[in-house]
């Protein structure tokens, strides 16, 4: 019997009825709760713009064709389902250890935790995305990074938006050493567009920088 291709497999599905309100607003995609299991979400567009949602699946295609099963630092990707809300893809929901909904760097730094207090936290993001060559778009930023704690003791950044390539041409990306030219060159524009946006926060709200908790504190 031939594997279903999760990818474009929405074919001979019931429809899932969404009831709930979403938990998260994007600019082209509106995100729920997976109504029959707690542990994924479900993204929807909202307009008519996909963009973000082609630029996904390519990569998701494009780690599946490489075998790739490293999922610590990006959502697993479960397929294409069909809604009352319209057809959405299934990923991982990421949430801390006792069940909430892991925060954002942005909800961190409006807080008044500095950029610096993640940085170990970057360095071993920026090393999953260059070993697994997970490219990602200009627009990946504060809002879509989450600080998820796995453990009372342990935590790590997942992205969850803005991956893939927004390029026309992007069949380097199959390369190795051009894929990692890449992923270094938005990285240094992230890092610097982070740094920007904390200072701000902690500047226009007369904010003492304030550190986390020792447990998840990381020597640099």
């Amino acid at each position: 019997m031939p594997n279903r291709d999760i990818f474009f497999d929405t074919m001979n599905q019931q429809i899932l009825q969404i009831t709930s309100e979403p938990i998260g607003t994007g600019q082209e995609r509106v995100c729920y709760l997976h109504p029959q299991d707690a542990g994924k979400v479900i993204k929807i567009q909202k307009g008519a713009t996909d963009k973000q949602t082609r630029r996904e699946l390519a990569l998701y295609k494009h780690l599946s064709r490489r075998k790739m099963n490293n999922f610590e630092h990006i959502p697993r990707y479960y397929g294409m389902i069909q809604t009352n809300l319209g057809e959405g893809f299934v990923v991982d929901l990421i949430s801390d250890f006792d069940g909430n909904v892991s925060k954002s760097l942005w909800w961190h730094f409006e807080r008044g935790y500095p950029v610096a207090e993640f940085q170990p936290y970057l360095e071993e993001l920026k090393k999953y995305l260059l070993d697994n060559l997970v490219v990602f778009s200009v627009d990946m930023g504060r809002y879509n990074i989450l600080f998820q704690k796995t453990s009372p003791h342990q935590a790590r950044l997942v992205v969850i938006d803005g991956l893939g390539n927004h390029t026309a041409i992007n069949w380097l990306d199959n390369i190795a050493y051009f894929a990692r030219r890449k992923i270094k060159r938005r990285w240094r524009r992230f890092i610097g567009r982070l740094n920007n946006y904390s200072a701000e926060i902690l500047r226009a709200n007369d904010l003492a920088p304030r550190t986390l908790d020792a447990a998840y504190r990381r020597a640099g």
